[in-house]
Order: structure tokens, then sequence, then C-alpha cells
């Protein structure tokens, strides 16, 4: 696939195909039927391949920045991600110099805290396990045109959910890097078989991609494409949630006849549960033990009798647009064009000769803030939209106009 080491939540070969730019040369693939040429000139994986244009690994950091910078201002991730050891204080009662020794409210509910990142989904941590390594693939020609596009891999698998299913390079041990995206994926509830397909050119071996004199890939020739990809299961493991710290008081002898052990925490596990709106990302922390046979939380008691002093949580929060069928794989086709053009705004270099997509990019790379920028119009744009954190260029504001939108959506669209 177009892969960078800079993992990205949108894709770059999605981001290609946003803004126009043929999937094989993106690619670095040609077919005799649609050879190179200056418009068409496929794409590198590094710049010092080609000093004179845009590499993917340029293009990879130009979208993970903007996805940062969309993210940090709304307060919640474009796509569901795990969030690893959030530390967070808990709430103190209005007299500072005294505890709260049942860790309830008022009501005897247990008491809250504010997760840092917005559409909690669930506690958990990401666990990734090994499903087939080295599943063969089957490439095809779905529509006879004399290029084996389809490329298929079938694995057994004993879960249901297809949005569970990822494949990479083989031998990478499930890196993220390497991930092999899109694909399409079904399982067969009966057989217990996934069956998941991708575009051909998305598997060119890695030692073309990195070659020193770098070449166009020939797309009918099966020795430059992988034939073999690790399948595997990333999903939610919900064993891990949220531990709680309290500090040692001072002289302290003992803690509940255990003893206190100093310059550490005392420590004790516990579960997440959401409370009100998931948008707002507030969740109730209670004591509890993980049942390795039921596969779920058994109910504890507090090991220090009072509230706890500090939280680390680990949790499974983003935006998932409602509308897709796999909405934890694929981002908002609003958020997409956000970070698209955002990102485009923010190269430096040329991505190539041919005139759409260089106008293309010259159009979001425009810095609004200059009038009668060379021979084009006259653009008014409000001053405080040009006074957006993410800048004055086209795109940046276009992203932004979007961030500002989503803070006027009710909640139930906007999550």
């Amino acid at each position: 696939m177009a892969r960078a080491q800079t993992v990205t939540k949108l894709s770059i070969d999605r981001w290609a195909e946003l803004i126009g730019i043929h999937p094989l040369h993106f690619n670095q693939t040609i077919i005799p039927t649609m050879p190179p040429t200056v418009c068409s000139a496929v794409w590198v994986q590094h710049p010092w391949q080609d000093v004179d244009r845009i590499g993917r690994e340029d293009l990879a950091l130009a979208i993970r920045l903007a996805e940062d910078d969309i993210e940090r201002e709304l307060k919640s991730r474009l796509l569901p991600s795990w969030e690893i050891d959030e530390w967070r204080p808990t709430e103190r009662i209005f007299r500072p110099e005294l505890f709260n020794l049942s860790s309830t409210d008022i009501r005897g509910f247990h008491q809250i805290a504010t997760a840092r990142w917005m559409n909690f989904i669930t506690g958990g941590i990401q666990a990734k396990t090994l499903v087939e390594a080295n599943s063969p693939i089957v490439y095809s020609d779905a529509n006879a045109d004399g290029y084996d596009e389809t490329a298929t891999v079938t694995a057994t698998v004993d879960f249901v959910d297809s949005c569970e299913v990822y494949i990479y390079y083989p031998g990478k041990a499930g890196d993220d890097a390497w991930e092999i995206r899109p694909t399409t994926v079904d399982i067969d509830v009966v057989t217990s078989i996934a069956t998941i397909v991708f575009r051909r050119e998305l598997v060119v071996l890695e030692d073309l991609m990195e070659a020193f004199d770098v070449n166009a890939v020939d797309g009918t020739n099966d020795s430059n494409f992988l034939t073999t990809v690790d399948v595997y299961r990333k999903y939610n493991d919900p064993q891990r949630q949220v531990q709680f710290l309290w500090e040692a008081r001072a002289g302290c002898l003992n803690c509940n006849g255990t003893g206190c052990a100093e310059c550490a925490y005392n420590t004790q596990e516990g579960c997440l549960v959401v409370r009100g709106d998931p948008r707002l990302s507030m969740v109730s922390y209670h004591p509890a033990t993980w049942n390795a046979d039921t596969l779920e939380f058994d109910s504890d008691c507090w090991s220090v009798q009072r509230e706890p002093d500090i939280l680390r949580l680990w949790y499974y929060a983003g935006i998932r647009d409602k509308s897709l069928s796999c909405n934890t794989r694929r981002m908002s086709p609003n958020w997409e064009r956000a970070v698209a053009f955002y990102a485009a705004s923010l190269l430096d270099r040329p991505l190539c000769e041919c005139n759409n997509v260089s106008a293309w990019v010259k159009h979001w790379r425009r810095d609004l803030a200059i009038g009668g920028e060379g021979s084009e119009e006259r653009t008014s744009v409000d001053e405080d939209l040009l006074g957006n954190p993410f800048g004055t260029r086209r795109g940046a504001v276009f992203a932004w106009q979007q961030v500002v939108r989503s803070r006027e959506l009710p909640q139930e669209i906007a999550i």
C-alpha cells in the first residue's frame, strides 16, 4: 500500500483519492495500458528519491499534523483510539482539609471523573492477536482489463466482528505502519471464514519502495507484489480500565494491616462506567476485579477507606460516524475532507507536474490574509476566521470551519 512510518487515521491512499491522484501511480505502479506521463509520474516513498517532489513520507507527516491540530481543538479523536495511562485527579469535597471516606456522592453513587478525550466508548486497552501468518493472496482480474487488480485473502476466525480484522505486511509483527488499507472484510458466520479484499497495488514489495534508484513497478509482474499477508484481530480488551492511587500519609505505620511503602502509591484496580452523554466522557469509577472465567468484573471493596487521590485511565474513545457500517475504521467524510485540505495547505513542495493536482493544492495553500495574490481575485474573509489557530491558508480555514460547525451541532449528530 501507499504506506509511511508516520501512522495516520486518514490513510494516504484515501487522501490521494480525495484529490484525484491515480491509485496505481500513487502506489508507484504502472500497467501497459496506463503508462506514466509527465502528469501522472509515479510517486516515491522518500523525498531523497526525487528531490523535486513530495514523497509519501512527507505527505503522512502533513496529514498527521493536520489530524493532531484538529483533534486538539475538538478535544476528540477523529477516529476511535485507545488512550493509555491518562492521569486524572479525583474531585475533592468542598472542605479541602477533609477526606471523602465513602468515595460516593451525596446521592450514594460512585464519584465521577472526566476523561481528557471526548466521545467515550468504553474502558480498556488495545489487544492485537495473530489470526494467521503468511496467509496466501489470490489475485484476479475482475473487470477483464488485463490487470489483476483484485487481491483476496481468506482466514478462519473465531469472532464475528469484521471490523476487527486487520492485515499487515508479513513479518512485521502487526506494526501499524505496515497495515494494508483500505480493505473490505466479510465474515461468514456459518463457516467462520473471513474474506478480505483489497487492491493489488497496495502490496508492492518493500524493497521496490525503498530502493535508492527508485523505478516504476510493473503492475503485470506478479514478482513485484506480496504473495502473503499476516492477518490479525485488533479489538478492545476490557480487563484494564482504571487504577486507583493513594498517596501514603505522613507517619503512616500501617494501612489496613498491610503497611505503607515509602515513596510509592497504594494501588487498586477497577472499572469505568460512562455517565450521561458519552460525548462528554464523564465516567464513574468502581473498585473491581477482572474475572477471567466470566470475562466480567466482580465487585470489590476499597483497599484504602477514602477517596483515591489520582486515577490512571485506559479507555477507547473517538468520533464514530453512525452512517458508516464500520465506523471505527473509516473517518466521517466531512472530517476526511477537512484533514485532506488542511494537510494539502501544509505541503511545502510541489506534488507533481500535473496541472489538475498542482492547481488543486495551490488552491488550498493560498493565504487568504493576502488580498489579490498574483492574478487571482481578491477574497474577502472575516477577520475572526483568519484569526483561527490553524492559520490563514484556505485549507486551514476550511478545517477550522468544520471544527466550529461541529461545536454547533446537536450532540446526537456531533458524535
